[in-house]
């Protein structure tokens, strides 16, 4: 069995940037991610990197900002009220937080704090980043008819979304 839609995958990564720093790996942890393939739950480089390979199979890529979090965008900033924000505590800038949007918590980093309002950067923070991914599958299976209706995996006691 291959990488394909609709398999459910378990991959261990480690993920790097331009200069070789770390910016993410599921080795340390030992928890793999398992995600649900050709359901936009991974950026497109990541899946059209790893399709079609097997269990076992251990592969190095690339993934520019076009096809993993886009480019920074320097207009990408809102300014909320800080009341909306209570959930993330004590706010200074550079600390990361999840914004609720129309479409969803979104990630934002903080700006600038002020009496009233905090201004967020809405980029991705791996927006504009070159990411260098060690990858290796570890299983690979079937989802079943609900995980593909829902379009996640479940685990095994079931949805929790």
């Amino acid at each position: 069995m291959h990488v394909a839609i609709n398999q459910v995958i378990t991959v261990h990564y480690n993920l790097r940037d331009d200069n070789n720093a770390f910016l993410d790996t599921t080795y340390d942890a030992n928890k793999p991610l398992v995600y649900l393939h050709g359901r936009g739950q991974m950026i497109a480089g990541f899946e059209s990197a790893i399709a079609k390979a097997r269990v076992g199979d251990k592969l190095s890529f690339s993934v520019m900002p076009s096809d993993g979090y886009g480019l920074r965008n320097v207009n990408n900033t809102q300014r909320i009220p800080s009341k909306y924000l209570k959930h993330e505590g004590k706010l200074t800038p550079g600390k990361k937080i999840h914004v609720n949007t129309d479409t969803g918590v979104k990630p934002g980093t903080v700006i600038k704090v002020g009496k009233f309002n905090v201004d967020v950067d809405m980029n991705h923070p791996l927006a504009g980043k070159n990411l260098h991914f060690d990858v290796e599958i570890i299983a690979i299976r079937k989802a079943s008819d609900e995980e593909i209706s829902h379009g996640h995996v479940h685990s095994q006691r079931g949805c929790h979304q």
